[in-house]
């Protein structure tokens, strides 16, 4: 027993085949790290930091560990701690001459991101910005791809705040022989199910469809795209939550809808501005899908697929773009296109190491698509580091293969900030990209007819709040949970929405009937709601779930909740605690209820 428990630590150690790609992909003008730039309303003292991430991160050993690949890649590369680390050769101090505005901190952002981590040591580093205007500091984060993904560090953003507890690791309970051989039955048997076959060949036929499809259609060659330098420029613009929500419910589709419409609307911009649009007049997206569960919450590494949708640049009508985005992504989540990805992906550990290795080596620095968009919800809640607050985060993405302009997006608190990262050669203009993305939005708010209420709630009778009307006994589920026992819990408990909480009762999301079915085979079919839902038995409620969701407080005044569940043209909102746990859920039949109530007095 102690040989296989050794034998199964050294395989804990290796890396996966997919967090060894970022390795074995990198090269000069292509460094493969991630990061963000968190700006806070105040300084904060460095000796304070260094002591605080010294301490805070001792439950992640992955940050004490470095990888090492062996001699010619014969084996997958592993983790190794690393014998000398010393937190301070990892947390940096610099700063920009006072007051530092938005220019000054872009251009040391720029310079310091383009600079490659040190692969002699544990693969991330988290530089303090100090000497910005009105008192404010930032913190630049830079962390290797192969170490984690952006799901994984928006939960870690969460997990360094001030007060927050760490969740001590629990030992798992060592399975006996039978156990064991009972699990794998079971694992064989469910694998040989005739469900289980269908939904493997459907995933097979549509990844080789993807593929035929892209070389049978390549993308075109925008402006933005080519050989990599080693220069980045880093730039972003940030919106207003509310302002998304508000789009999102008068064109009835999904957050990230709006979001790859407003990306497109700025491309559209880019290109007409380069004069390119004939050559571009549509572009392919590569469009990470998380595939992380509650059982990898705060797990480090890469637990991603991918989507391909094609963004039309030729589309002068914001509406329609919005339209024509918003059809193509349900398109693709019909045909289980991220799934396929991810089949396509677990095929690359078949090869073997030296095999990927080589691959990565040789492999043309160009690619299928044109840019990259990853989309991840951030904390819904104020993060407060070392008693200051932190104001804005703006999440940065690698480029890769040939992709001179890729977008990085994230939502914290009430804002939701777009950050593009440009190849400086290829995109000598990026400073000109924030403003695109502002307009973009701004003509697809006027388009949608979606102005945002920004009159002041007037206060019902008696100070109602959200607690007078919330119920508490909330019924949810969790992400890997199947959609149609989703729908059945609809169905029993009489409720058309589902909160989605994560496994220390977190709010991770929200599930409606109307995304459940909408999620199904066409009702044109003929068939009954509850069998073309059935036909959904491969999907899990974290594939269909609104990740930017509108929150409530218990204390909030009920006529700001209401007036939201209006505008936005959702049916519920849910009530979170300032901890961002799961306290309730009030509806618009709680609203009709008391409003009901009283008219009948």
């Amino acid at each position: 027993m102690e040989g296989g428990t050794a034998v199964q630590g050294r395989r804990r150690r290796l890396l996966s085949p997919l967090d060894a790609s970022f390795l074995y992909f990198e090269r000069p003008t292509q460094l493969l790290h991630v990061g963000s730039v968190a700006i806070l309303d105040a300084s904060v003292p460095f000796e304070d930091l260094v002591a605080a991430m010294d301490a805070r991160i001792k439950p992640f050993r992955r940050y004490r560990q470095r990888p090492v690949r062996p001699f010619l890649d014969l084996g997958w590369p592993r983790w190794e701690e690393d014998p000398d680390f010393d937190v301070r050769r990892h947390v940096r101090h610099v700063a920009v001459p006072p007051p530092g505005g938005e220019r000054e901190l872009h251009e040391l952002v720029d310079t310091l991101f383009a600079v490659p981590l040190d692969r002699e040591r544990p693969l991330w580093e988290l530089y303090a910005i100090d000497g910005l205007a009105d008192g404010r500091s930032a913190l630049l984060w830079k962390i290797h791809h192969c170490m984690i993904d952006g799901v994984s560090g928006a939960q870690l953003l969460e997990t360094m705040a001030d007060g927050t507890p760490l969740a001590p690791r629990l030992p798992r309970p060592r399975p006996g022989p039978f156990e064991q051989a009972r699990a794998a039955a079971e694992a064989v048997r469910a694998a040989l199910a005739p469900a289980a076959l269908r939904e493997r060949m459907a995933d097979a036929f549509e990844a080789a469809g993807t593929i035929v499809s892209m070389l049978r259609h390549p993308s075109p060659s925008p402006p933005f795209d080519g050989p990599l330098s080693d220069r980045r420029r880093i730039v972003w613009a940030a919106f207003p939550l509310d302002a998304l929500l508000t789009v999102r419910g008068a064109a009835g589709c999904k957050v990230n809808d709006v979001v790859l419409a407003v990306i497109a609307g700025a491309l559209r911009r880019y290109v007409l501005r380069r004069g390119a649009l004939d050559r571009a007049p549509w572009v392919r997206a590569l469009v990470p899908v998380s595939l992380r569960g509650a059982a990898e919450h705060l797990k480090l590494g890469n637990l991603v697929s991918a989507m391909f949708p094609v963004l039309p640049l030729d589309e002068p009508d914001p509406a329609e773009r919005l339209r024509r985005i918003a059809a193509e992504m349900g398109s693709l989540k019909d045909r289980g296109q991220a799934r396929a990805s991810a089949l396509v992906l677990g095929l690359a550990g078949v090869l073997s190491a030296p095999v990927s290795a080589l691959l990565g080596r040789l492999m043309p620095c160009q690619t299928t698509c044109n840019t990259v968009i990853t989309n991840v919800p951030g904390p819904r809640e104020p993060v407060v580091l070392l008693g200051r607050r932190i104001l804005d985060v703006h999440p940065i993405v690698p480029l890769f293969m040939g992709m001179g302009l890729e977008f990085a997006v994230m939502s914290y608190t009430n804002r939701l900030s777009i950050c593009a990262n440009a190849d400086a050669r290829l995109v000598p203009d990026a400073h000109l990209l924030p403003d695109d993305l502002r307009d973009s939005f701004a003509e697809l708010v006027g388009a949608c007819g979606a102005r945002p209420d920004t009159a002041a709630a007037a206060p019902l009778p008696g100070g109602l709040r959200v607690a007078d009307l919330m119920v508490e006994r909330v019924i949810a589920v969790g992400p890997g949970d199947s959609v149609p026992e989703a729908y059945r819990l609809m169905r029993a408990c009489r409720i058309r929405h589902l909160p989605v909480v994560g496994p220390a009762g977190e709010l991770l999301g929200v599930v409606s009937h109307r995304d459940l079915v909408a999620a199904g085979p066409s009702s044109l079919l003929g068939r009954p709601e509850e069998e073309r839902v059935r036909l959904l038995a491969w999907a899990c409620v974290g594939d269909l779930m609104e990740t930017h969701v509108s929150t409530a407080s218990p204390e909030e005044p009920a006529a700001e909740a209401g007036r939201r569940l209006v505008r936005y043209k959702i049916g519920c909102l849910p009530v979170v605690d300032a901890r961002g746990g799961l306290a309730g859920i009030v509806t618009e039949e709680d609203f009709l209820r008391w409003a009901t109530e009283r008219m009948a007095g």
